[in-house]
């Protein structure tokens, strides 16, 4: 079981095959070879790559034609980087190629430091729209189970830990839950008064609430707005979804979902025992695991010997029916949201 990304290599000569698959073995990547379109064709049908690199020429099936299969056939694959290994370097070809769909190119002799960065810069690029996915997603259950909520809604948003606040349709805040107002202190690019108010260029922050609470929400329920802290470090990232035209001045207009990409929040223990039905001890390892801990760091912190940490971690893959450590971590973190029994 292994966490690595996988790269589907396609390329018809056998020892450039062999160095690329080598390299990226070294730097932490699993290989999935294959000489041609038609062999890499074969290889994913049991096996979906992170990212695929492949040679334009090459006999039976040539990369122009795998693209163009991938993208018509395989729209399971839209999502993973597809780069173009290639002698042809010339503007031309690099502008046919992009046109075609493919997301970057690698020209021969292969540069390894290139194809290394190029490939860590493709896979990061893959991690932040997934995450902005996942985020807009649970954005829009939690607007569905507000307009059906009732008063008791405001201590049920209080015990979340994802930072949320309501707007109405003038904008002013209506209710900000605990983790937002933890979160908007000096200095991490928003701030909480009668308007929500971004330490960085608030005019952009306030035009761009006024076009959401606009907007048709069946439109674009969701619209997410970077902003900038004072330091220029990352800021937190606003998710917003209008929640309609409902009747009185004092009814919620917007929600506001404050993400923060610096601050993983793990869920408590007791959660994950009730909710995956684990051990008290698998539970406290699965919450470190989704706080970010190693096996090594965990096993530390709770005084075990990193094979019983392995052992455990056999037995919470098997409960949540996961394969693959990032698979568990999102799982994980789905239920960060959710309140702890009491």
């Amino acid at each position: 079981m292994s966490d690595a990304p996988r790269i589907l290599v396609c390329e018809d000569e056998r020892h450039l095959l062999d160095d690329i698959c080598a390299e990226l073995n070294e730097a932490g990547y699993l290989t999935i070879p294959a000489v041609d379109g038609q062999e890499a064709l074969a290889r994913m049908q049991d096996l979906r790559p992170d990212l695929i690199l492949c040679d334009i020429a090459m006999p039976r099936l040539d990369g122009r034609g795998l693209l163009s299969q991938l993208r018509e056939t395989r729209r399971d694959l839209d999502d993973v980087p597809f780069l173009f290994l290639t002698a042809f370097g010339d503007r031309s070809d690099v502008i046919d190629g992009k046109l075609r769909g493919a997301d970057d190119y690698i020209v021969k002799p292969v540069d390894y430091e290139v194809l290394l960065a190029t490939i860590a810069a493709q896979l990061r690029q893959v991690r932040r729209v997934n995450s902005a996915r996942d985020e807009a997603e649970r954005l829009n259950r939690t607007r569905k189970a507000l307009s059906e909520a009732e008063s008791g809604a405001w201590q049920a948003l209080d015990r979340l830990a994802q930072g949320i606040v309501l707007l109405d349709r003038q904008a002013q805040v209506l209710h900000a839950n605990a983790a937002a107002t933890a979160f908007c202190q000096e200095g991490s690019g928003l701030r909480l008064c009668s308007h929500l108010h971004a330490e960085v260029d608030p005019p952009h922050l306030r035009q761009t609430l006024q076009a959401a609470l606009a907007r048709n929400p069946s439109q674009a329920p969701v619209a997410p707005v970077p902003l900038e802290r004072p330091d220029r470090a990352q800021g937190p990232i606003l998710l917003l979804s209008s929640l309609g035209r409902q009747v009185g001045s004092d009814a919620p207009a917007l929600m506001v979902l404050i993400v923060d990409p610096g601050r993983r929040v793990a869920p408590e223990p007791a959660l994950l025992r009730e909710a995956l039905r684990l051990t008290p001890t698998e539970a406290r390892i699965a919450s470190l695991l989704a706080g970010g801990l190693r096996s090594d760091a965990i096993a530390e912190t709770l005084g075990i010997s990193p094979a019983t940490v392995a052992s455990h971690l056999k037995s919470i893959f098997a409960k949540t029916e996961t394969h693959r450590q990032t698979d568990l971590v999102a799982l994980l973190l789905s239920l960060s949201a959710i309140p702890s029994p009491k």
